[in-house]
């Protein structure tokens, strides 16, 4: 892997691992045991899986076709939405009893989501900038 695909690994499972800690910090505190943990479990197992294989096929296309980062910036935000709702879709299914049980999960779930998404764009936002220099 070349230096920046272990940077953006390295970034990805910090921020991962604060967001986890933190949560189970809120966990604690909260006493939302039984709610929280399968949230943040799920929501960072999912994190780390769709990292991993970001920076693998950025460290592929990088190397073999540069020129077609920008389409691998789209296809891959499209592939972890998509991800995302399937996950989401199951975990409703499976536990469709359980409403509070669904809405702690999506809101942890989306949090992940949502940060993980901005960590991303502006790693590569910067990674693009110094690259064009």
């Amino acid at each position: 892997m070349t230096k920046t695909a272990n940077i953006y690994n390295k970034v990805s499972l910090g921020v991962i691992c604060a967001m986890m800690l933190l949560g189970l910090l809120v966990m604690q505190m909260t006493g939302q045991t039984e709610m929280m943990l399968s949230g943040i479990a799920v929501s960072s197992i999912f994190q780390v899986f769709c990292s991993q294989c970001y920076a693998a096929a950025w460290d592929y296309f990088s190397r073999k076709s540069p020129e077609q980062l920008t389409k691998l910036y789209l296809a891959s935000s499209a592939f972890r939405l998509m991800a995302a709702a399937a996950v989401l879709l199951v975990f409703c299914v499976v536990h469709r009893d359980n409403l509070q049980l669904i809405k702690w999960f999506a809101a942890i779930f989306i949090l992940f989501y949502i940060v993980m998404l901005i960590v991303d764009a502006i790693f590569f936002a910067k990674v693009s900038k110094n690259s064009n220099k």
